[in-house]
Order: C-alpha cells, then structure tokens, then sequence
C-alpha cells in the first residue's frame, strides 16, 4: 500500500525542517499548498530522497494567487494552467506519477476564503465556467502526455454557507454526478481523480446525497485518496478514529497504482504512527 502523509501534518512549515523530519522518520511525504514560497523549493524537493508526492500550489511562487482553472479572469486562469504544467514537468524530474490539483471554481475567492465562507458569493454562468475548466485540462493534458505524467483532478468541497440561494454550487465537482461528467467528457488516459474523503462528507451533507453509493459511482476514476474527518459541516481535517466512514470502503482502493495520503493537521510523529497502524488495521478488517 501507498501510504504518505501531506505536509499539513508537521506543525511546521519549513520545508528543510519537514524533509529532515521526514527523512529521519521514513515517511513519504505529499507536499501541499500550506507552505510559504521559497527560492530554493525546488531544489530541496529534488534532493529529499525519500518518496516524495506534488499537490496543488506547491512550489508557491513568488507572486501569490489562488489556482483556479475555471477562472474567466485570464491571467489568473493562464497562471494556473502553468502552473500546473510546472507541477508535473517537476513531477517527471522527481520519478513522481502525477501531479494534483484542485477542481476550478466559478468565482475567484482571497486565499483567505478557501475552505471558508465566499464574501463575493453572486450568481454565476456555470456553463461558462464549466467550459473554461474542460478546455484548461485539456491544455494540461496535452503536457501531461508529453512527459508521461498524469494529471489528477480533486474533488472540491461546500460547505451550506456557500450555496447561491440555497440550491447551486460556486464550485465545481463537488458531487458525484458532476464529477463523472467530467470524466466521461475527459476520457484520457492521463486523467484521473484525487478523491479527498473528507471534502465529499461535507459536500454530502451540504447536498443530501449518499455517501457510500458517490464513492461507488466515482471510485474507478480514483489514482490517490486523501484521508482526513469531520463532523459534514466544515472541512476541519480531523484525526481519523474506527468510526472513519471511508473505512467500510478503503479494501478497494489497495491497488499498487493508488496512493493514500493522511491529510490531518498538526500532529505528532507518534500520532502519525498511530492514523498509519488504524489504515492497516482497516484494511486487514480488523474495525
């Protein structure tokens, strides 16, 4: 089994100090959009030699943005397709499968509001959106068969406060049916889904569909699952216990090719331990 832990886990955020952390733990680590630019990111990424994941805004340039592939402003769009594309040529040099990234939005929210409650929050041309987001995949996918990397969508996440008049979403692939649109519409060789468990409770409970039967119809799209728990009203990446709801479903998600990623926050290196022994033991069907 894949098993790593996100970069959200270290209570720092220094990336020297995580990769020693690491190294000197033997973990393999996804590193994630929690960490501040630095000059020399890439290099250091490279030189960890332990296995090593690449997800969303990591490397953080210099100049800040929110990654966002729906965008109809083009600079920003522009700048999360290269960005993307970055990923994965980093991705090649590191031996590494894919590259991940979030789904796209049909606003463009502060970094400040992601996970959170959008202050700008207006009726939105969906289909527009929806249109930009296919054709920025497409883009990327051109790259990812290039350099024989994939290019890996994840599941946004929404919370009951950001629904627009109660009924539609502000962000896209937050559902099932969504999602397998997407890739039914995408039908690559190169593209798959990043399935983050506790992003589909949320939306689950926003929405009011089944949690067990969305992982039954979007799972064979799935190349990596990102753990983590809540109580379905916000996305808090809680510590996974035997009630875990994703437990019942994690046997069939084994396969050599699929990474799972513990994305709790701010723990120990024993609590690591810990969430580790409670996967397998899940697995061997011990809860």
């Amino acid at each position: 089994m894949n098993l790593a832990v996100s970069t959200s886990v270290f209570k720092i955020k220094d990336v020297e100090t995580i990769i020693e952390i690491a190294t000197e733990n033997d973990l393999m680590v996804e590193f994630s959009s929690d960490l501040p630019f630095v000059l020399q990111a890439e290099d250091l990424f490279l030189g960890f030699k332990s296995q090593k994941l690449l997800h969303n805004y990591f490397p953080a340039p210099k100049g800040s943005f929110v990654l966002n592939l729906a965008s109809t402003n083009d600079e920003i769009r522009s700048k999360s397709i290269a960005h993307c594309i970055n990923g994965l040529i980093l991705a090649k040099k590191a031996g590494i499968p894919f590259f991940s990234a979030h789904a796209g939005f049909c606003i463009d929210p502060s970094s400040k509001e992601l996970g959170s409650i959008f202050k700008n929050n207006m009726l939105i041309d969906k289909a527009e959106h929806w249109k930009l987001f296919v054709a920025a995949i497409r883009e990327i996918l051109n790259s990812a068969d290039e350099l024989s990397v994939d290019f890996l969508i994840e599941n946004n996440v929404l919370i009951k406060a950001n629904l627009i008049d109660g009924i539609s979403s502000p962000l896209l692939c937050v559902d099932p049916l969504e999602i397998s649109m997407l890739f039914t519409e995408i039908n690559h060789s190169r593209f798959g889904l990043l399935l983050d468990t506790g992003h589909l409770k949320v939306s689950s409970a926003t929405l009011g569909f089944d949690l067990n039967k969305a992982v039954d119809s979007i799972g064979a799209y799935a190349r990596e699952i990102h753990h983590s728990d809540n109580n379905g009203l916000a996305d808090t990446n809680n510590q996974l216990t035997e009630d875990y709801w994703f437990f019942n479903k994690i046997a069939t998600f084994i396969d050599t090719y699929i990474y799972h990623v513990l994305e709790v926050r701010n723990i120990s290196i024993n609590q690591i331990y810990d969430q580790y022994s409670l996967i397998e033991k899940s697995i061997r069907g011990n809860i």
